[in-house]
This record gives C-alpha cells, structure tokens and sequence, in this order.
C-alpha cells in the first residue's frame, strides 16, 4: 500500500487481530477499500470526480488558474473537496483582486487549518506590499498573548499584527514594548519582524541605550561573539564607544581584570562586573573559588553581586556536585534572589539531599501554575510524608494518585491502591457508518485518502479537533482495524483525548515483538513502551540526529549490537525493517538491562543518553536514594520526561496486553540504591 506522509501502515493479519481483539467493543466496521466514499454518487462517478479534482489541484499549483476555475466548474457545485480547489486558487498566487474571497473563505471556516493557513499567506503578503488597512481586516485582535512563550511563526504574526497598527496610525505602548522586548531577545528574530524593527526604529526607539543593554545581555554569554562585535561596532561612535572599548579588551581573557584594570570609576566598575560574568558563565567552578578574590578587589554593588551569585548558583545546584555546593548557595545566595529556576534547581537537590523540610517550603513559595504539576504535587505529599504528618501526605498522595502519569501511578503503588487507567472507551451509540457519514470532514477525508493524497491528514486532525467525540473516536477505532496506528494515535495527540487508550497505544508487529522478547529476554510491554515512546510506532521514521525506526536505533549502534553478535548488518537501510529493527533494538535492551542490574529506569535512560551518562550520574556519597528521587534528579530534561513516559507506558502496556493489572516497578528497582 502506499503512504500518507508519515502516517505509513502497519497492515500484517497479526496486528489487526490483536489490535482488533484489544480494541474497545466497536459497531462492525469494514476494511477499507479506495473507492469507498461517503459522497451520493455512483463508484464511476466518485472515480470521475477524483480524477477531476486531481487535475484541478495540479492546474492550480502550475498557476493556471483558468484550467484549474473550468475543471472545477466540471465538478458538482457540493463536491465537498471543492474547498480544497479553493484553497489552492487563492493561497498559490496572492492577490489583492482575491482578497474579497479570501475573506469569505476565512469567515466560513469551513476548515480550521485551511483558514489559519490562508490568513497568515495574505497577512505576509498585504503586509510586503503595504497594504496594511487589509492586514487590519484580516486581524482586527491580537493573534496571541505576547507574555506567552512565542514561536517562530507566532512572533512573526504578532510583529505584522504590531506593524500594521503602526502604519495605520494605531501605534501604542504595546507595541513600543513588544518591539523593544523582542530585539533584546538574543538569537535570530523572524524576518517577517523587519518591518516592525524599521518602524520601531524609525520613531526613535532603537536608541544607543538600548543596543548597551543589548551588548551586555550578550557580552557575558558563552555564545553570540558575532552578537557582540555587531552590538560593539555600532556602539563604536556612541558616547558608549570608550566604555565599549573597554569591555571588549577582556572579553577573550576576563581574568586580565585582575591584572590590568584600575577601577576610578562606576563604569570601570561595571567593566570588571561583565567581564567576571562572562567567566562565571565560561568557568563557573573555578569562578565560585575566586569570588570572594573578586569581591574584595571590585566591591561590587549589592545587585551586580547577586546577579553573579546567581550565575554561579545555577552551576552549583546542578546534578552531581556535592552537597557542600548546595550550602555554599543557601549561604551566600538569599532565597529572596532566587530566581524561577534557581528554585527549581535547589528543589531538586533539596530532594536529592532528603531535605524534606526545604523541599516542603520551597514548594509552599512557588507560584500555582508550577505546584499544580503533578511531580511537584507528588513532592509535596511525600516531603509531608517524610516529615511524620503521614495522614495529610498520604490524602496529598492519594489526589495525586488518580492521575495516569509516572508520578500518579507511583503514589498509587506507594498507596497500595489501583493504578489509575481513567480508560474512555467508544461510547455505546456510535455507529458505523450512521455516527460519521454526515461529518463534513470525514467526507473530505475519505475523498483524499482514496486518492493517496497526503492532504488526508489535514482533514484527520480537523476530524480529531473538531468533531463530535462520537466521531472522532470512531474514526479513531476505523484507523486501528485498518492497521493504520499513525492515525491511530495522530487521533488522540491532535485532539487531547488522552484516555483513549486503545488508540493511544495500539499494538503493532506483535508477532515480532513477542518473537523478540522470548528471544532476548526482554519484557514485552517493556519493548512496547520504549517503541512508543520512541518512535510512536512508526516503522519508517528517522529523528533528526539520525536514528531509524521503531526503536530509533542509531546506526552506529545497530552496527555494534550486529558485531557483537554476529548478525549481519546492511547498514541503515535494515533500519526501516520492522523485523531487524525490533531484533536490534531488542538486543540492545538486554545490553542495558545486563549492564544495570535488570533495572528498567537506568536501562531507559542509557538508551536515551547513553550508558555512560547513566554511570555518571549513580550517588557516588553512599546515601541510598529511591527509585523517585532519582528520576526526579535525572539533569536531562528530555531524559528525565523520557524514562517517566517508557516505566509509564510500560504499565499501560502490561494492561493491554494481558488484560491485568500490572506494576510501575518492580521489587529490584524499588530497592535499588540509586
């Protein structure tokens, strides 16, 4: 069969009888074929009109709009995909003479993502061209909350949202602020925020204050020397130029401070305070060990000592250094400089170092967004715990035990309680075909996806996000008997239902997973778990930094476990072979599993970091420390959310493989001295 982008099948008779056998109870659904539709329409007709419609969409991407309008015009007047051919004719080349339809298709939002996808074209478009009055139409509000974490693509929108203001004489402190906000920010801005920058700058506010406080934000990074000698060079006719200069004579050796500068003034003071940041940033070891040395010699202000207090904190807290370090923080640093992040950094070692009392206050002063985490309110109940209020942690543990989450199933094994599954299964009145076939985007789905046109997933989200959850589980539970576990779980993560967890964590390739798992020796939910979370179960996939596959299997890794064993080995290309990929990493598996102790949380993480990470990061002080506290200190935070979610879904597996109740962990790993 062939492909839709990622979302490849996974079709042996295997995995749909067992996907089919573990799958909630379902109405009869029937195994695709391509020339199912859901349009009124004879099967010659449909096949007609597909073909018509792939001709008007090639019409339309090749600009030749006049072919593509006179197909399209061939097509019945509700042919559902004549939004697509829409789409197309008023997305491929912009133009202001389409405006007045674009507006129209916007405000029908027919299709969500089709709409978003069309604004911001004409948004970038109008706003090249100077046209902002139509930029103003097509965003009269502000797109996002600039206070929230933006992206790339959110910045951008926002600078052209800002700009068009600007230009049509609704220029604000907002957008002064915005503005100035995002040219502090070091690392590349959008280019669509040029415009922005132009006006910003134009009415003055890119004054030579702002590029030194700039250069300084970047002086003392590790990173951004281009930055830096940009910010300096254009500083160079200031009336900052001399002090500039100075900067600028220790910044490839801070230290020299100690030799050569004379401190007569607050800017030579200044001078000394950069350049000593900079080699916090570079050295903070040796940097803590010469900072008295530099205090006595520079007497710097309260607040530039507790900026570089601070930079040293944030090295002295992180995992691995010893508990003298987290003393020498607690003493010269005042809780009350503490940022964010310094916070959660001492919480962690707090901890580590069974600090229950400070683990206790720490969280009682932390904002509620951040406790509402379900590990922190876990830490909360257990530093209650610890500290002999046994019934009010154990009612902290037992809300924090209704959560299906690492976190949540470890209060509720600490509690001796169920695990929390909170499984949503398909409601008992939907139907096949009768709960769907009047659902706009199915209809449009299953056109595209007769036609193997990789646009299908549009319309699958649009399914998941938008419909009815009659609907969308359905069409969730119609992937999964057709093995198409990329839709399958596409379903749940575009849409949020997380309890659906059939189709969240389908089984595929069982025969040869349990083939690997009697072979290797390795639990099945275990393979499973890691598979899900690595690759989601995708056979073809390949990460960025070059792993392959179901169990994302670096190549050199694959090569080394083939040698080991005497496998052979083609190179990458075994990779996206279900078989030898399963086997691999199988294999592997057992490796880190032999290497520490059959403990499933070290062996997660060594095939996430690597094994001599995991080594590293063993208590060296003899102190025994539980399975939690040491998850909790994992430094990597996509190692840390990593082994959570594979000990996690590990569990969810156990459950769907065997229909039983199984364990976050095991009696080797909850004794382990960590």
């Amino acid at each position: 069969m062939k492909t839709l982008n990622i979302f490849k099948y996974c079709a042996l008779s295997a995995v749909f009888a067992l996907s089919v056998q573990l799958a909630v109870a379902s109405p009869s659904i029937p195994l695709y074929e391509k020339s199912f539709s859901f349009i009124d329409a004879s099967p010659q007709a449909v096949s007609q009109y597909r073909d018509i419609y792939m001709q008007a969409k090639q019409a339309f991407k090749d600009g030749d709009f006049e072919k593509g309008r006179a197909l399209q015009s061939s097509l019945p007047e509700n042919y559902p995909l004549n939004l697509w051919l829409d789409y197309f004719y008023l997305s491929r080349e912009p133009s202001t003479a389409k405006f007045n339809e674009v507006m129209r298709f916007i405000k029908e939002n027919k299709q969500k993502e089709l709409s978003r996808l069309l604004r911001n074209t004409y948004v970038h478009y109008l706003a090249n061209r100077g046209q902002y009055s139509l930029v103003d139409k097509l965003l009269p509000t502000k797109p996002f909350d600039e206070n929230a974490k933006l992206n790339s693509s959110q910045k951008a929108l926002m600078c052209r949202f800002y700009e068009s203001k600007w230009q049509n004489g609704k220029g604000s402190e907002e957008a002064v602020a915005f503005a100035s906000k995002l040219y502090l920010q070091l690392g590349r801005q959008p280019s669509d925020c040029n415009g922005l920058f132009a006006i910003w700058n134009s009415r003055g506010y890119l004054t030579d204050r702002i590029k030194l406080e700039k250069f300084e934000r970047a002086y003392i990074q590790k990173s951004y020397r281009q930055t830096t000698n940009s910010l300096a060079s254009s500083l160079s006719s200031s009336s900052f130029a001399s002090r500039v200069n100075e900067h600028m004579k220790y910044y490839s050796d801070p230290l020299k401070i100690f030799d050569s500068l004379i401190v007569n003034s607050k800017a030579d003071k200044r001078i000394a305070v950069l350049a000593f940041k900079r080699f916090a940033k570079q050295n903070p070891s040796e940097a803590a060990d010469l900072y008295s040395t530099f205090v006595n010699r520079f007497n710097p202000s309260e607040i530039e000592a507790v900026d570089i207090k601070k930079i040293l904190a944030e090295n002295l807290l992180s995992r691995g250094r010893p508990l003298s370090d987290v003393k020498w923080v607690d003493k010269n640093l005042p809780a009350v400089g503490w940022t964010e992040n310094i916070k959660e950094l001492r919480l962690r070692r707090a901890i580590w170092f069974a600090q229950w009392e400070t683990v206790y206050k720490l969280l009682q002063s932390m904002n509620e967004d951040f406790v509402s985490q379900i590990n922190w309110k876990y830490w909360l109940g257990r530093s209650v715990y610890e500290l002999g209020r046994i019934e009010e942690g154990s009612e902290i543990l037992a809300e924090v035990a209704k959560d299906r989450s690492f976190f949540g199933f470890l209060a509720a094994q600490f509690l001796d309680e169920d695990l929390p599954f909170n499984e949503e299964t398909l409601s008992s009145h939907a139907s096949w075909p009768g709960s769907v076939k009047n659902d706009p985007a199915v209809i449009r789905f299953f056109e595209l996806y007769g036609m193997d046109d990789g646009d299908a997933v549009f319309e699958w989200r649009e399914i998941a996000k938008n419909s009815d959850d009659d609907t969308a589980m359905l069409m969730a539970e119609w992937a999964l008997r057709q093995g198409n576990t990329a839709y399958a779980i596409d379903s749940v993560v575009s849409s949020g239902r997380w309890d659906a967890l059939a189709y969240r964590f389908p089984i595929v390739y069982f025969d040869i997973y349990q083939a690997q798992s009697k072979e290797q020796g390795v639990s099945l939910s275990f393979m499973y778990g890691v598979s899900r979370q690595e690759s989601m179960l995708n056979p073809s996939i390949r990460s960025p930094v070059g792993a392959v596959g179901l169990m994302q299997l670096m190549p050199g890794t694959a090569k080394m476990v083939s040698r080991q064993r005497d496998w052979s080995y083609n190179g990458t290309q075994d990779l996206v072979i279900p078989e030898k990929n399963v086997r691999l990493g199988a294999a592997y598996l057992r490796d880190m599993l032999d290497k520490f102790g059959n403990n499933r949380i070290l062996a997660a993480a060594a095939y996430n970091a690597g094994p001599g990470r995991v080594v590293r990061w063993e208590s060296k002080d003899g102190i025994k420390r539980d399975a939690a506290m040491y998850v909790e200190n994992i430094p990597f935070a996509e190692t840390r959310k990593y082994v959570q979610n594979v000990l996690l879904y590990d569990a969810i597996y156990q459950k769907l493989l065997t229909g039983k109740e199984g364990a976050l962990l095991y009696a080797n790993e909850i004794n382990y001295n960590y």
